[in-house]
């Protein structure tokens, strides 16, 4: 389940899954009488009724805590699994992601360099790079790519340019 947080960020944390999790997330919003409630005893009725229980979590968030990670680290406590929601930005400096080079800047023609995603796995415990330089601006390969791997013919790639299919340069 993904809440609303605090300060614009925001917080995941499991309502379902082993028993005890939500008895425990009922017992550490201080509303026991929730863990027995028909509206949320079951996975079924917690999926069920959705939109009740995201406004009670919700509310509670952030009524309780100054900061995700303030929560983070009580529902954590309370072994209710829960992490923070990071930014674009905050996963690309993630330190584990940077370690294993998920997203490796590779040479652009219009600008110092540009970072892509890499392939999530790594192969003979090595990261796959990629194949190439970025493209400078759409369609810049789409001739060569329907051509060459695809097969089309001259006369088919115009006909797609011109119905607005693809882009070429």
């Amino acid at each position: 389940m993904i809440v609303h947080g605090i300060g614009g960020r925001y917080l995941a944390l499991q309502t379902v899954g082993a028993p005890q999790l939500w008895s425990r997330l009922a017992a550490l919003m201080e509303r026991p009488e929730l863990a027995a409630d028909p509206r949320f005893a079951t996975p079924a009725a917690r999926r069920e009724n959705w939109g009740e229980l995201q406004a009670l979590i919700c509310a509670w968030v952030e009524k309780k805590f100054d900061s995700v990670d303030a929560a983070v680290g009580a529902l954590t406590a309370a072994r209710v699994p829960a992490v923070p929601v990071l930014s674009p930005a905050e996963v690309v400096a993630h330190p584990h992601l940077a370690a294993r080079r998920a997203f490796p800047p590779i040479d652009h023609p219009g600008r110092s360099g540009v970072r892509v995603t890499a392939t999530p796995f790594h192969v003979d415990g090595r990261p796959l790079a990629p194949g190439g330089a970025a493209p400078y601006r759409a369609g810049e390969h789409t001739r060569a790519v329907l051509t060459e791997v695809l097969g089309y013919s001259a006369e088919r790639i115009e006909e797609l340019r011109m119905g607005g299919a693809i882009e070429t340069v």
